[in-house]
């Protein structure tokens, strides 16, 4: 079965989450009049911001296509083959799938790459799309 996600309004949210977390850590710090210090946290406080701008803003334009095949093993959009590496976990809010990339070596045989998480979120898919895919992993994890 084929699925195609898009950047969602949960997805947006999880990382305003996480910007706010790792800022709460700027409360911690103590505080300190030398102007090193001063400067390493500014500098820091700084690319933290930078760092999740930038993300948010390459968030609206994130597609991501793949299409869940036989023996829990799928394809990307791209043609690049994963399989499952783990049991994903499977909520009303937010799929997790632990995917393991499949990499040609000089001889053109796949072995194991790159593992990744995949969190598809509820909203990413319409209900029906989100039901089937919650399924099809329910399913792999009953083999």
């Amino acid at each position: 079965m084929h699925f195609s996600l898009s950047a969602s309004f949960n997805q947006f949210l999880s990382h305003i989450v996480l910007l706010c977390v790792c800022l709460s850590s700027f409360i911690l710090w103590p505080d300190y009049r030398h102007w090193a210090y001063q400067l390493a946290f500014y500098f820091i406080l700084i690319s933290y911001l930078a760092f999740f701008v930038a993300h948010l803003l390459a968030l609206r334009h994130w597609r991501c296509q793949f299409s869940l095949l036989d023996a829990s093993k799928g394809k990307l959009s791209q043609g690049q083959e994963f399989q499952l590496w783990r049991s994903s976990i499977v909520t009303v809010f937010a799929t997790v799938m632990f995917i393991e990339l499949d990499v040609l070596d000089e001889r053109g045989v796949a072995t194991r790459g790159k593992r990744q998480l995949l969190i598809v979120w509820s909203d990413m898919l319409d209900d029906s799309s989100y039901r089937n895919l919650c399924r099809q992993l329910i399913a792999y994890q009953k083999r």
